[in-house]
């Protein structure tokens, strides 16, 4: 049977963003032209544009394929049922696994969307709501612990941009350096530093 036209439309668009991944992820988002793209896709010109209007976009569509460290995985960990110190334990060491499988390539891209971010509005825009939805899923669960009387209310907010700071530098880390022989688990022990003793 031949492909239907949606058919043909999606594997069309996941070769172009496969392409246009392993060229940003060499030559970084300025160096990378749509002719290099085009090259490697070994595609027309007239393909790339018929999906994508510009390499902004397209970059745009890179990003959100391949920078998923923070998956909806990570946020059903939070919104288990349970205590919420073990399910914020459950999140951030599913968080460090991706962090230590994550390949080369995707870490390099996820460096490329914070170098671009300050000066493309469309990158700013995704990032700064990826943040706001991350930031938010672990102050609500710190802000249980506080309920609870493990966390004091000025601990919540400085503790979840603590936590999210060092898995952030953690995914800077996994592109500069081989992370899988990383020792130890510093997202638990980040964790261990906020809470002090009461963490298992």
């Amino acid at each position: 049977m031949p492909k239907t036209s949606t058919e043909h439309d999606i594997a069309r668009r996941v070769q172009i963003v496969a392409a246009a991944a392993r060229c940003f992820a060499r030559g970084g988002f300025a160096a990378t032209t749509i002719p290099d793209i085009v090259r490697d896709a070994g595609l027309s010109t007239g393909s790339i544009y018929h999906y994508f209007n510009s390499k902004e976009q397209l970059f745009l569509a890179v990003v959100t394929e391949y920078v998923a460290v923070y998956d909806e995985a990570f946020f059903t960990e939070l919104q288990r049922q349970g205590p919420p110190l073990a399910r914020l334990e459950a999140a951030l060491l599913h968080l460090q696994e991706e962090l230590a499988a994550q390949s080369p390539t995707r870490a390099r891209i996820a460096l490329e969307l914070w170098s671009r971010a300050h000066d493309a509005p469309d990158l700013h825009a995704w990032l700064a709501e990826a943040r706001e939805r991350r930031i938010a899923a672990v102050v609500g669960l710190l802000s249980e612990l506080c309920a609870a009387g493990e966390l004091s209310s000025a601990e919540v907010a400085d503790g979840a941009a603590r936590l999210m700071a060092l898995a952030d530098g953690l995914v800077v880390q996994r592109a500069c350096a081989d992370f899988a022989a990383l020792p130890g688990m510093p997202l638990a022990a980040g964790l261990r530093g906020l809470l002090g003793s009461r963490t298992s």
